[in-house]
């Protein structure tokens, strides 16, 4: 059984959301969204359509929507990544009818469990995060220029965090064919207790990975995981964040009997 919340926030300085989700087969495109899923097979994205153009959202929107149709159950790193691949090509074509080429674009990041086994994918800057006990560890990773920064050893991920161009993103939905995002299997590696997060940048760009494991951490008791999602928004909100924060918690929980 999967535990989980949504939270779409727009923001303090921003006057359009260009964040979706897609949940257990339910799309959520602003505010909360709380529930349950008693089965052991598991679907979850979130997509933040780039914020510089003018379709960013709607793009987020095919895609998640495009996600969603594939939930079933026995899955492969393959039909995941086959389904973003048809994803991108809709989203592509749409914007190649409409002469919009370069408006509609957007990152995706999720998880696809079944059984102890899980699926991470992601292409953009949107992330996949696995608190299991104490220790909290990305399980994504970023298609960014600062990122190729850090993998040639020029910057550190300290030095990424702040740095000005780490926005820039170099792989995500809508521009190019094939996509080829990064799909990573973990074999017989799902526990009850472990608590996803899946976010936009509108909480990485602001928070640390040491301060998102503490308010996870300090919420990772909760029945309910709406508090925990709030405590991650406010925090990103006082760190300054300039941009939509959508966060989506899922807890791996016993199955009820």
């Amino acid at each position: 059984m999967f535990r989980y919340a949504v939270l779409i926030d727009i923001g303090v300085h921003e006057d359009q959301n260009d964040d979706r989700v897609s949940v257990d087969g339910n799309i959520v495109e602003e505010g909360w969204l709380l529930g349950t899923a008693d089965k052991d097979y598991f679907l979850a994205a979130v997509c933040d359509g780039a914020g510089g153009v003018k379709q960013g959202g709607r793009a987020a929107g095919m895609a998640v929507n495009g996600i969603s149709e594939c939930l079933a159950p026995g899955l492969s790193a393959a039909d995941i990544r086959a389904a973003i691949e048809r994803v991108n090509s809709r989203v592509v074509e749409t914007g190649e009818a409409e002469g919009a080429r370069k408006e509609l674009m957007t990152t995706v990041a999720g998880i696809y469990a079944n059984g102890e086994d899980l699926i991470v994918f992601n292409a953009g800057d949107s992330r996949v995060y696995r608190l299991r006990g104490q220790y909290l560890r990305l399980l994504s990773k970023d298609h960014s220029y600062v990122q190729d920064l850090v993998d040639i050893g020029k910057i550190t991920p300290e030095e990424a965090h702040l740095h000005p161009k780490k926005n820039i993103i170099n792989k995500f939905i809508g521009i190019e064919q094939p996509v080829n995002p990064r799909v990573k299997e973990f074999t017989e590696d799902l526990l009850n207790g472990d608590i996803f997060m899946i976010c936009s940048d509108g909480i990485t760009d602001v928070l640390t990975d040491a301060e998102i494991c503490e308010i996870m951490r300090s919420h990772s008791r909760d029945i309910k995981l709406d508090r925990c999602c709030s405590a991650l928004r406010d925090a990103a909100v006082k760190a300054g964040s300039l941009d939509n924060m959508t966060v989506l918690l899922i807890r791996k929980e016993g199955t009820e009997e």
